[in-house]
């Protein structure tokens, strides 16, 4: 009894060590501003919100939005246009690795960018599907697996690279993917041996329509299913640090008990 006191203490120490501090705190709910938040971001990145489908088409043409290709991670269902910004492709095939290596199924992506146009009349006026840098997944039926993303999700929205909101109508969950914040936050988690993927931060970020009329950046590695999996979400790290803390406390623990055992003898 005494020693799982002492690991469950270490526990929470090590839980709380690994903990961030964030600017917002995270939540599923959406609100006013959120929406202000993400269409900041947008506009500081200087991203366009495209009008229609041939506004879609340029600037995936120019190399700003990239192409999503399903994988056996992930699927597509009824996106009508199947693009979106370098980053948010990364973390679509980054999180989806993960999913289905912690549930055993792919993630369903229902909505990419999304022109003016094209948006549902319950859209909200600062969306930023059009801009490109949203994503929306399915909710899953399996209360495990809705519980890992959320949290992996809440997660990440605690370390300010993204804002996520359980949408009801219909039902799915909305993700707006800062673009700067991300690169940043997965060169920090990866380090120098981070793979090339992900360093995406020195790609040039004018994406406007304007500028796909003059610069060309370059084409975007391609993004190999084991290269998703090697830099850890959040709650990898977390765990990781906990985990250290239990195996050393473990140790501690047998011996202390052999050298117990070793003063009744004597």
């Amino acid at each position: 009894m005494k020693i799982m006191r002492v690991l469950s203490a270490a526990a929470v120490a090590g839980t709380l060590a690994a903990a961030p501090a964030h600017a917002v705190e995270p939540t599923l709910r959406g609100s006013p501003s959120s929406m202000v938040r993400q269409h900041e971001v947008a506009k500081a990145s200087d991203y366009s919100f495209l009008r229609d489908a041939a506004e879609v088409k340029r600037l995936a043409d120019a190399g700003y939005l990239q192409r999503v290709k399903p994988t056996d991670d992930f699927r597509l269902a009824n996106v009508s246009h199947p693009y979106a910004r370098p980053e948010v492709v990364t973390f679509i095939e980054r999180l989806s690795a993960q999913y289905r290596d912690a549930c055993n199924e792919r993630l369903v992506v229902t909505s990419l960018t999304r022109p003016v146009g094209n948006q549902p009349s319950n859209a909200h006026k600062l969306s930023v599907h059009p801009a490109g840098m949203a994503v929306d997944l399915r909710i899953s039926r399996d209360a495990d697996c809705r519980a890992w993303l959320e949290g992996t999700l809440l997660a990440l929205e605690s370390r300010s690279v993204l804002d996520v909101t359980r949408e009801r109508t219909p039902p799915h969950y909305h993700i707006a993917v800062f673009p700067g914040a991300y690169s940043a936050y997965l060169e920090r988690a990866g380090g120098t041996s981070a793979p090339a993927q992900f360093a995406s931060a020195s790609r040039p970020r004018p994406a406007s329509l304007e500028a796909a009329s003059t610069r060309t950046p370059p084409a975007r590695p391609k993004t190999t299913v084991a290269a998703a999996r090697m830099v850890t979400t959040p709650a990898d790290d977390d765990e990781s640090g906990v985990l250290a803390v239990l195996t050393v406390c473990v140790l501690v623990s047998i011996a202390f008990a052999g050298r117990k055992r070793r003063v009744r003898r004597a």
